[in-house]
């Protein structure tokens, strides 16, 4: 029923949904430059697995693997490599090289032979870079509780096992940043 001394009625239920439309159409704008200057970013440096790439004779290539897994996978883990002047038993290893690696990524070391150590956040894992091999090595992350946050760890993968987590679903993404 209308009121004759109103000249204008609202119809509430319209006005709400012009309202949630107009709101609607700011968000949606906004979501849309987030896209856009967000894929502008993964554009730049992103290339997914393609194939293993040739070993030099006189060096070794090391793939370090961090499989996609629901644990603290939206953090980057800060990745150390330190290189032995001789054997690990001396100790006097320095700084190599330090990078960062995100759910799903992978990063291809070319290293002269010889040994290395490999830490991230409190594990380190030290290896043999033997000439002319390939090394797989992947940071697997565990949960040790449903409250408590996730460990790591550090291990040799087999070849098999490494192709399966460089292909399966959408294929990892290469770590090209050179630090």
């Amino acid at each position: 029923m209308q009121n004759p001394r109103i000249k204008v009625n609202f119809n509430w239920r319209a006005q709400g949904a012009t309202r949630f439309f107009q709101g609607y159409t700011y968000f949606r704008t906004f979501l849309f430059y987030i896209f856009l200057v967000s894929g502008f970013g993964f554009c730049a440096s992103t290339q997914r697995f393609e194939q293993l790439k040739k070993v030099k004779d006189d060096k070794a290539l090391v793939y370090v693997l961090r499989p996609d897994r629901e644990a603290q996978s939206i953090f980057s883990f800060g990745i150390e490599l330190y290189k032995y002047p001789g054997s690990f038993k001396e100790g006097g290893s320095s700084l190599f090289q330090k990078f960062g690696l995100e759910s799903g990524e992978y990063k291809i070391l070319e290293l002269t032979p010889g040994f290395y150590t490999l830490k991230c956040r409190d594990f380190e894992k030290v290896f043999f870079a033997k000439e002319g091999k390939i090394l797989f090595l992947s940071i697997e992350l565990y949960n040790t509780g449903n409250f408590s946050l996730p460990d790591l760890f550090i291990q040799e993968s087999k070849p098999e096992d490494a192709l399966r987590s460089l292909l399966e679903g959408k294929r990892m993404y290469r770590n090209s940043s050179e630090n």
